[in-house]
């Protein structure tokens, strides 16, 4: 894939209180995975959610005359301070993991973001611990110069690369504002995961106040939807009421992909006792007769897939009214 893209926009150029010139109308391709809650299921999703679109490229899609692309390729963006992303669902190698220094330097000078391959077709911008301290009083220092543009750093680390790939995922840290607008500001797209009890709803609630304030300098950036994660498959009263939670919280932009993502004890497990072994990756074994595995995997794998292709079709759908509005 190759997007006509500018290779950068530099913040300084422009009044700090005029919204900078950004080509939004050919970044509809960048997903952001945000909840103000830990454990809601950010990482997990981001993970799978990557790994299925590049599956969906590289096989191609009959039905849709699509046909498959050797060369998909697909990046991810960690900005997560604990790195689980990349040290435990992609196992970044010890000596290509900057536990994100390389992004903590890319925002402070403003320069390109620089990914490593950690399979094929799918690159990573190592997350970890070098996003715990430094990047609250960067922002500070940013928005004293820019004011809310500050909020379009990440993306004008991101621009000169973004149009490499088919598909960008950002995954977010819990409790931090500050890199959730950053990420915010580089997205198209946010996709909401949640459990069903009240921590992670208040989650939603939190990121909503993001999402709304970034809106200023990103017009377009648009909530996707919220998915329900790790929660029974026949808890329907739980859900209902998770679901008039979530009604109440996000209002007019409220909308819910109607597959959830189930919960698997064994599944979870299995994930985290094995480094670098995402749940779709997890399925591969199986295919290749890996009888190890616990059943569920299957199940699980088959929400994903569904929630992908839901996730395609909406943001499809969306972009097209947005286009013709």
């Amino acid at each position: 894939m190759s997007l006509a893209l500018p290779q950068s926009f530099v913040l300084s150029k422009f009044d700090p209180y005029t919204p900078v010139e950004v080509p939004w109308l050919d970044l509809w391709h960048i997903y952001v995975i945000a909840n103000d809650k830990g454990g809601a299921g950010k990482t997990s999703v981001t993970a799978n959610l990557a790994l299925m679109l590049l599956k969906k490229l590289r096989d191609g899609d009959p039905e849709r005359d699509v046909p498959p692309d050797p060369d998909a390729r697909v990046l991810v963006i960690d900005l997560n301070a604990q790195g689980n992303l990349t040290i435990h669902e992609f196992g970044a190698p010890e000596e290509l993991n900057d536990h994100g220094r390389g992004i903590l330097d890319c925002l402070r000078d403003g320069t390109s973001l620089k990914p490593i391959n950690v399979r094929p077709g799918l690159d990573l911008v190592p997350g970890g611990s070098e996003l715990k301290e430094d990047v609250t009083p960067l922002y500070n220092r940013l928005m004293q110069k820019y004011t809310l543009n500050a909020d379009l750093r990440l993306l004008q680390c991101l621009l000169p690369i973004a149009g490499n790939y088919d598909y960008i995922i950002i995954d977010t840290p819990p409790e931090n504002p500050t890199l959730q607008r950053l990420a915010m500001g580089a997205g198209r797209w946010v996709i909401t995961p949640a459990k069903t009890d009240r921590g992670s709803l208040d989650g939603v609630k939190e990121m909503k106040n993001q999402f709304e304030t970034t809106r200023n300098v990103n017009p377009l950036l648009t909530l996707l939807g919220v998915v329900l994660f790790a929660t029974g498959r026949k808890s329907t009263q739980i859900h209902g009421k998770a679901e008039k939670r979530l009604k109440e919280i996000l209002g007019p932009n409220y909308y819910k992909f109607e597959k959830n993502i189930g919960h698997s004890e064994a599944v979870a497990q299995e994930s985290r006792d094995i480094d670098s072994e995402p749940l779709v990756a997890l399925f591969d074994r199986m295919e290749q007769g890996d009888a190890s595995l616990p059943d569920t995997v299957k199940a699980v794998y088959e929400d994903y897939e569904e929630f992908t292709e839901q996730v395609i079709t909406r943001s499809a759908g969306l972009k097209q009214r947005i286009e013709e509005s």
